[in-house]
């Protein structure tokens, strides 16, 4: 009897020291593709707060500007609210809209985004590592003329 609380001590021990264990984080990335997981807001942040270069979010698939993904748009409003600027950069070669109202359909997600999720941000500290920067919205056309988001670019912001 004495033997097999000894077994179940040792296996909780063994358990309580592999809950404890850190997951390293690795080296901030210039580029991560995004996937709707919490493993992407874990890179984006490690590389949004240890890298001082752009950081580029790419996709799988194409994404179009209506259509931003929910996380993705929460990383957005955080750099938004902190005072960062998002920008669209339109396709190469062609005109960019003279009324910027035309835009506005990008950014409908992103006040609610920052309502919904405000204090959703601590598991990854999006707060801290995107409140430095700006963001802007590459746009590109594919073959059938259609218009997707290239990439999602988070540059550091100047200081004043």
């Amino acid at each position: 009897m004495r033997n097999s609380h000894q077994v179940v001590l040792i296996i909780f021990c063994s358990f309580m020291l592999l809950a404890c264990q850190t997951v390293s984080e690795g080296p901030p990335k210039d580029s991560i593709t995004f996937i709707d997981t919490q493993k992407f807001d874990s890179e984006l942040a490690n590389s949004l707060a240890n890298s001082k270069n752009p950081v580029d979010v790419e996709f799988y698939s194409p994404v179009t500007p209506n259509e931003i993904p929910p996380r993705l748009e929460k990383w957005m409003a955080v750099a938004e609210a902190s005072g960062g600027k998002v920008t669209v950069t339109q396709p190469p070669n062609e005109l960019a809209p003279k009324d910027p109202l035309l835009l506005l359909g990008l950014f409908t997600g992103l006040w609610e985004a920052i309502k919904i999720v405000q204090g959703q941000y601590s598991s990854y500290s999006a707060e801290d590592s995107a409140k430095n920067r700006n963001v802007n919205i590459a746009l590109a056309r594919n073959s059938q003329g259609s218009l997707y988001v290239q990439k999602v670019v988070f540059t550091p912001r100047v200081a004043k």
